[in-house]
């Protein structure tokens, strides 16, 4: 854009500012902005207002005039950059802009997906920049919290608090949905309107992450509550945006609850009482904590070699797939983070004995998970451990924690060719580079002979034990095992685990 064309469309901006009654400014299109560039959650969004008419597209500007962008923001970020939500039209007002703010609220959440922790909670900030963050699920009383609060603190966001790594916060000052009588819809409403405070001229950082908690019975005085990080990681992962592709999520949301002293839960009743101890709250000393280091564990391996027959044919467990898993600092529990098939995430927190199991369960049969328990913590007075262990163990396999498995199923790939010719055996895999031929010799004929009919280790194991004469098949079951290996690895066989459960039906 050159020097002329932008001061010519300021000066449009300014006319049309008198024109909508209101602070509003946009990109300048026929008689009244037909667009407004926002400012949210540290990215922008475009609002096409096109296709309104002058009443309708002022009130949009009047909505959003609080959130809009810095003027230079659109030379910053080019136009591919930028998510556009363009307005309904032919309908009411009030729905017409309820429905706008609901889907200028999803682009910018979807735009920041992965960068930054995106907590449902409002934010208030002090005058120097120290951001509070208020969490509740709806009818908490969060809402009604952040407008009382706002005339008295810097007003961030009553929607979204986005947070960057370094402890950022980037403000969303989209207008607030308050409930009107008689209407359908709520009213949007300028946060400026409602007389809650501009922002202070000081970068924004995280100071406080608070619980809020409103009893009709509770206290005069507010009382202000430690959470304990395993028990506050329910409600910290419940309101986060996009949380299965936020890098290390359980890492990231504990790293930044330790730079701000821990989650506080404050108890109170009416909202006016809040003003001093959110004061009290942001200008606290962080105690900078740096949370434990990540749990290093080895990856639960695909197949597993068996020391003996017997072990080849046991029931093994196996850590299901977890998205993070964190250690609560001065203990020895774990909590862990599962996501579902549509993106929702369950927090659990594991005991002491429940942790030590989960750990072992690497391809480990119950013998294997009883001497990880017995020796971390002993043997239990007057009980058997191998019960207590497969107790635990089988209610962590019913909660979805563990997975129990019977081994492995093994099967020739269909895109490989092959054939028998005398005692040996000619392998051509037909996908993958290079596509030559193979001879298998010996043993290893005899284990590809094997395949044929499928079946899991133990099968295998047996059979080619047989073929070859050999009275013990635990005596091959490690070499056996490692051409297995070396066969997928060429990509020549699959393996599938076998659900204990399953096999036993």
């Amino acid at each position: 854009m050159t020097t002329n064309a932008h001061s010519s469309r300021i000066e449009l901006l300014v006319e049309e500012v008198a024109r909508c009654g209101s602070d509003a400014v946009g990109i300048y299109a026929g008689s009244v902005a037909a667009e407004l560039l926002v400012s949210a959650l540290g990215g922008l969004v475009r609002i096409d207002a096109s296709s309104l008419g002058d009443e309708d597209r002022c009130a949009v500007a009047d909505a959003w005039r609080d959130a809009l962008a810095a003027e230079d923001a659109a030379d910053v970020h080019p136009n591919d950059d930028v998510p556009i939500v363009r307005t309904m039209h032919d309908v009411a007002q009030d729905a017409m802009l309820s429905d706008l703010s609901q889907r200028v609220t999803l682009a910018a959440i979807e735009q920041s997906r992965g960068r930054m922790w995106m907590l449902h909670a409002a934010g208030l900030a002090t005058d120097d920049g120290r951001v509070v963050a208020l969490i509740g699920p709806s009818g908490r009383g969060k809402t009604t919290a952040s407008r009382v609060l706002g005339a008295h603190f810097g007003y961030v966001s009553d929607e979204t608090v986005a947070i960057d790594s370094d402890g950022t916060v980037h403000p969303y000052r989209k207008p607030l949905s308050v409930i009107a009588d008689g209407r359908d819809y709520k009213e949007q409403r300028t946060p400026s309107e409602l007389g809650l405070r501009a922002l202070p001229d000081a970068p924004l950082r995280l100071s406080a992450i608070v619980l809020l908690d409103r009893r009709p019975d509770g206290p005069d005085v507010p009382v202000v509550e430690p959470v304990d990080l395993g028990d506050a990681l329910t409600d910290l992962v419940e309101q986060t945006s996009y949380l299965a592709v936020l890098p290390s999520p359980l890492q990231t949301i504990a790293a930044h609850v330790a730079s701000v002293g821990g989650v506080q839960r404050v108890i109170y009743r009416e909202a006016e009482t809040l003003v001093h101890t959110i004061e009290a709250l942001a200008e606290r000393p962080g105690i900078g904590g740096v949370p434990p280091a990540p749990v290093d564990l080895e990856p639960a391996p695909q197949l597993s070699a068996a020391a003996a027959d017997d072990a080849l044919a046991a029931v093994r467990y196996t850590r299901t797939d977890v998205v993070d898993v964190h250690p609560l600092a001065g203990t020895d529990r774990l909590v862990l983070l599962h996501v579902g098939d549509v993106g929702n995430g369950t927090v659990r927190v594991l005991g002491e004995v429940a942790s030590t199991i989960w750990r072992a369960a690497n391809q480990a049969t119950l013998e294997t998970l009883v001497g990880a328990t017995v020796a971390e913590y002993g043997s239990p007075a007057g009980a058997d451990p191998t019960e207590l262990v497969r107790s635990a163990a089988d209610e962590m396999v019913d909660t979805g924690i563990l997975e129990r498995t019977f081994g492995v199923d093994w099967a020739i790939r269909e895109d490989v060719a092959w054939v028998e010719s005398g005692d040996r055996v000619v392998v051509l895999g037909l996908s993958g580079d290079p596509r030559s031929p193979q001879s298998l010799e010996g043993s290893a004929a005899l284990i590809w002979l094997a395949l044929v009919d499928g079946g899991d280790t133990a099968t295998i194991v047996r059979w080619v034990a047989g073929a070859a004469g050999i009275v013990n098949p635990a005596e091959i079951a490690d070499d056996v095992m490692a051409f297995l290996e070396q066969l997928l690895d060429n990509q020549w066989v699959q393996a599938r685990r076998i659900s204990a459960d399953a096999s036993s039906a």
